[in-house]
């Protein structure tokens, strides 16, 4: 459904986007769903990316030779054969993935989910039936080590978030947010992962964090056929 053989998301054309959006209005409904058309798909592109750069590991290491194959049950062989030739090998992606080592790297408390979204986190934890975890557990859950919260910054926001919980519990979690690490006025609300924004937080709305985390879910039911 969506192409391997490209650069990045923009390069796929405008009918595959619109091919996968009337693949997600087949299987699910909501009554603002023509409204979150835009954040699925943006979810989607994510979740390409994800998947698309977590294919490099067959690559990683290896002479082309081997890389070559070293074919993922789920990849076609040409669509490999393309990634490893003009796109993990070539100088932009491995400059981009330089990069985004060392930023890593500088990171005082970074979260601890890997590939998983966040908000797949979020709905594991009981936001499927429109009651989202407070901040606390989603802290907590997402930037944990074995159960354990492993960078000092981590714990000691960590602890300041719950004792604002307990003193005022009736803030909304865009709000212990900001208290806690200040105004969010990107696509990005720290915590709480992209793709969701200030706005749709304080408007209330939770049916944009679910549709997606099903789709995490229904991929994997897929995987596991």
């Amino acid at each position: 459904m969506c192409p391997l053989q490209v650069h990045s998301w923009k390069d796929i054309g405008e009918d595959k986007p619109e091919h996968m959006w009337r693949a997600i209005t087949d299987k699910f409904d909501s009554d603002d769903m023509n409204h979150q058309r835009d954040h699925v798909l943006n979810h989607m592109r994510k979740l390409w990316n994800n998947w698309r750069g977590s294919l490099h590991k067959y690559v990683k290491f290896k002479p082309l030779h081997e890389a070559l194959k070293d074919v993922p049950d789920e990849v076609d062989k040409s669509d490999c054969e393309w990634l490893v030739k003009k796109y993990f090998l070539s100088e932009i992606f491995k400059e981009t993935s330089i990069r985004n080592s060392i930023n890593r790297s500088k990171l005082r408390m970074p979260h601890r989910t890997g590939s998983k979204p966040i908000r797949e986190i979020i709905y594991e934890q009981a936001g499927n039936d429109g009651n989202p975890p407070n901040m606390v557990t989603i802290f907590f859950e997402t930037h944990k080590k074995n159960d354990t919260l492993v960078e000092p910054e981590a714990g000691e926001k960590y602890a300041e978030i719950q004792e604002l919980v307990q003193s005022e519990s009736s803030l909304t979690n865009i709000e212990v947010v900001e208290r806690c690490f200040g105004p969010q006025n990107k696509s990005h609300v720290i915590g709480l992962g992209g793709g969701i924004t200030t706005k749709e937080l304080k408007g209330g709305s939770s049916s944009k964090a679910a549709i997606p985390a099903k789709l995490n879910a229904v991929g994997k039911e897929k995987e596991s056929l």
